[in-house]
């Protein structure tokens, strides 16, 4: 699958039915939130390509039936939002979410943060960066905040946003980085308040103890962060890849964060020439062990990850068996504000039997080309990949065809993304009339070619190794470790 976003930029939005102001707060009318929530019922379930594959149109309709009880008197907007993010979590697509825009986009932007990075594993949330003004250490778990406990929290953050499939396992770990930071998106799920109450386990003392901690700006969230810890934790790597050998243990180590080093409309080469100095420098040292770290990868163009597994392989594969949409240009108009995705000219779509639209074009979605193994610098070593519940979109379906072609052994923790559901190369965003949300639902569906019975939950490992807090803050890598010690030849077990 791939995470390319298509930008479009929408007016501003401005109200035109009755909107109550109080203290910067919005507040919309049963109507108003209705007459929304219709159009984005049916905009999904005429366009989105996976909008059936984890629940029954009779348990969509169900859902939504209570959503709109829900709405049945006045909310404020961010109540409103919150039952909207609902609405996406029930989905269980990476690719589809919501965003404010207008005078409720600017509200949220003034929402201040929870003053905390944590690691959160089997609904227990741990603080790994404090970034607030109290002296709690790292490594303290969470016990529960505004006398809410810490099981119940995740629970309810978990039925506002998840994961491609049904794993709970990847969302925990996404609300840990940056994207879906639990700092930032707690105060959207609870109240936005200027204060928390924190009950924890002291990492040191092991002593539960209660704080009042204030909330945090994102400036002085980052800032903080920066002057604390010398870094930013962000998600998004600013090396792509890289590439090393250890001469003295006889294994390579590649790192692949993202599945597009600059952009997608880099040069197609751009993957196929790293790999090939890799590979090339491989054989020149007579290395028979390779390690593969897809840990937190993005995603990208799914082709990328296929031309890596033409160094293993020794038949033609096609990485990606059909992508598929529900409408042309035309059908789409409507859904989209007129606004035209070019999908004929650009993906070249030819109309299948059940009335839905194949790609023709592989100009641009090379996935669906015949790979070719690559005979010079033929990689037929040990292969352990890594990998985690960051690995989203292309970072779950590139190691699904790695696991689907070859005997590569997999270390970690389920994979965020599927080969299940949708693709991110093409968007439609739809704006609702009356409370200025807007949705963004992707277009296409990419059938990968790995076992179906695979296809509907992440890459799942050999075996399961992940971090414990107690890893996290004196910096071990157990993943890694368990690699190197267990799994290479004898003489890396004294590592």
């Amino acid at each position: 699958m791939n995470a390319m976003f298509r930008v479009i930029i929408i007016g501003f939005f401005i109200a035109t039915v009755t909107i109550t102001w109080a203290q910067e707060k919005i507040v919309f009318q049963p109507e108003q939130m209705q007459k929304d929530l219709t159009k984005f019922k049916n905009t999904l379930i005429k366009t989105h390509p996976g909008i059936y594959e984890y629940q029954t149109s009779e348990e969509f309709e169900q859902f939504m039936n209570q959503l709109i009880l829900e709405t049945s008197k006045p909310l404020e907007g961010k109540e409103f939002h919150n039952i909207v993010l609902r609405l996406i979590a029930k989905i269980h697509d990476g690719h589809t979410g919501v965003y404010p825009i207008g005078k409720l986009g600017e509200t949220f932007k003034k929402h201040k943060h929870l003053p905390f990075q944590v690691f959160i594993k089997n609904q227990r949330i741990y603080i790994v960066r404090n970034l607030s003004t109290k002296e709690i250490p790292d490594g303290s778990e969470i016990i529960s905040i505004d006398n809410v406990l810490s099981n119940e929290v995740v629970s309810k953050m978990l039925q506002h946003y998840s994961a491609d499939g049904l794993t709970t396992s990847g969302m925990e770990h996404y609300l840990g980085v940056s994207y879906l930071s639990f700092s930032r998106t707690y105060p959207i799920v609870y109240d936005t308040k200027s204060t928390y109450e924190i009950t924890y386990k002291d990492y040191v003392t092991r002593q539960i103890k209660t704080k009042t901690v204030a909330s945090i700006s994102k400036e002085n969230y980052l800032k903080t962060e920066l002057e604390k810890y010398g870094a930013n934790s962000n998600k998004f790597k600013e090396k792509a890849f890289d590439f090393r050998i250890n001469e003295n243990e006889k294994y390579a180590y590649l790192q692949i964060t993202r599945f597009f080093k600059d952009s997608f409309q880099e040069p197609e080469s751009t993957y196929p020439d790293f790999y090939k100095q890799c590979f090339k420098e491989i054989e020149e040292k007579n290395i028979k062990n390779l390690i593969i770290d897809l840990r937190d990868n993005d995603g990208g163009k799914h082709s990328n990850a296929a031309h890596l597994l033409r160094y293993f392989v020794k038949e033609t594969f096609t990485p990606t068996n059909e992508v598929s949409t529900k409408g042309n240009d035309e059908y789409y108009l409507k859904f989209n504000d007129g606004d035209t995705l070019y999908l004929n000219t650009s993906f070249g779509l030819k109309q299948k039997l059940n009335g839905d639209y194949r790609v023709t074009n592989f100009d641009y979605l090379t996935e669906l080309n015949v790979f070719k193994p690559i005979d010079k610098y033929h990689y037929d070593g040990k292969i352990i990949v890594l990998i985690d519940g960051g690995a989203s979109s292309a970072g779950g379906s590139g190691p699904g065809i790695l696991q689907e072609y070859t005997d590569a052994i997999f270390v970690g923790s389920e994979t965020f993304g599927t080969a299940g559901i949708s693709n991110g190369v093409n968007k439609i965003y739809v704006l609702g009339d009356e409370t200025g949300l807007v949705l963004y639902i992707p277009t296409m569906h990419s059938d990968i070619s790995i076992n179906k019975h695979l296809k509907r939950r992440g890459v799942l490992p050999d075996y399961e190794i992940s971090n414990t807090i107690h890893d996290i803050i004196n910096k071990r890598d157990v993943i890694m470790e368990f690699a190197l010690k267990k799994l290479l030849p004898t003489t890396h077990k004294n590592h």
